[in-house]
């Protein structure tokens, strides 16, 4: 065993000394390639920090009073490019040139972020930023249809969709087509969910749109998001299941007294199955007259 490992070794440095050069040279091009990743690495995670110290010194546009300036925000995204804040500043930028009224120039910022980065996880945001931009900059048409493709997308994403799905029930109404605004608000309407902002403003929409649209409501034939005061007698009537009839209306009325009887009746006609009253004695006063309120 020993003899077969020495012969081993001995072929081993035989090969190394023939090839000497070529071991050497792939060696130092292994030093130079770690040399250059490390480099890179090292760099990078300069450059991260120094696009990180960059940004967070730029207000962000968090208060009215402390507004975010696109312009140098863009520098930032251009002076760091493929870095997770020079990715941000670029965001943030588009953002501030909509809330400066600058929507063309927004929905191009919010444009080209999608395309900088495709991986990235706010690309869904970018995207409604493009509608939300078209949508200020009165291209309803346009908005609607990016709307769609948005809400297509990201089916998925219930804090995409459900925002998105609500404004396109908005401007439904606006271009006066309530069936489709119906539509919208009816599918967030049926989610489970009381508390989700959205799909209560949807409800809300929904009873308010329906109140003034009753014959868009195809649940049923009765409104249930219809008030009694908007209604028709009739539609009231069968609305309520806790509506009285006209027999439990009349089971209710108080009893008719003897003077309501009609005048057509006989004065002299006896009463059956009950004695005449007894008449007073002489002197005694008549019953109403008792204090008491009982005849004697």
């Amino acid at each position: 065993m020993e003899v077969e490992t020495t012969i081993t070794l001995y072929k081993v440095f035989g090969w190394l000394r023939a090839n000497r050069k070529r071991v050497v040279a792939g060696g130092v091009a292994a030093a130079l390639i770690a040399a250059v990743v490390s480099f890179y690495i090292i760099h990078k995670n300069q450059n991260e920090a120094d696009a990180d110290q960059e940004l967070l010194a730029q207000p962000l546009g968090l208060s009215t009073t402390d507004p975010a300036n696109p312009e140098t925000l863009l520098k930032i995204s251009r002076a760091y490019p493929g870095t997770a804040a020079g990715a941000d500043a670029q965001l943030l930028a588009a953002k501030a040139l909509f809330l400066e009224s600058k929507y063309k120039e927004a929905q191009e910022a919010f444009s080209k972020f999608i395309s900088d980065n495709p991986g990235n996880p706010l690309v869904p945001r970018a995207q409604v930023g493009v509608a939300a931009s078209l949508e200020s900059a009165d291209k309803i048409s346009d908005a609607v249809q990016k709307y769609k493709e948005v809400a297509a997308i990201y089916s998925s994403q219930p804090d995409i969709t459900y925002p998105v799905k609500l404004t396109l029930g908005r401007l439904s109404e606006a271009q006066g087509k309530p069936d489709a605004a119906v539509t919208y608000y009816t599918e967030l309407a049926r989610l489970n969910n009381p508390y989700d902002p959205w799909v209560a403003e949807a409800k809300e929409r929904l009873r308010l749109l329906l109140a003034k649209h009753p014959e868009l409501d195809k649940s049923s034939g009765v409104n249930p998001y219809q008030t009694p005061s908007l209604m028709s007698p009739a539609a009231a009537e069968v609305a309520s299941p806790l509506t009285p009839s006209a027999a439990d209306i009349q089971l209710s009325a108080p009893p008719a007294t003897q003077s309501a009887a009609p005048e057509t009746a006989p004065a002299t006609t006896p009463k059956t199955n009950q004695e005449a009253p007894a008449a007073p004695a002489p002197g005694s006063p008549p019953a109403g007259n008792n204090p008491g309120g009982n005849p004697r």
